[in-house]
């Protein structure tokens, strides 16, 4: 399993991704009609967009752009 991610267009392999990382994030929100994906974790709340990198490689959630 991989400490990294891409975002890409498919939120489907983002989800699968997060929950083999269950550990780095308290919860995630998928919201059906913006089709935002949210994710709160240790140091706050990030929106996931296409493009974006998730690291979980310091045990706690990393985004950057």
């Amino acid at each position: 399993m991989s400490c990294t991610e891409k975002v890409d267009e498919s939120t489907t392999d983002t989800i699968l991704w997060l929950m083999q990382h269950q550990d780095i994030f308290d919860s995630f929100h998928f919201d059906v009609h913006t089709q935002e994906l949210s994710v709160t974790h240790a140091a706050g709340v990030d929106i996931i967009r296409v493009g974006m990198f998730l690291n979980a490689k310091y045990g706690i959630l990393v985004t950057s752009i």
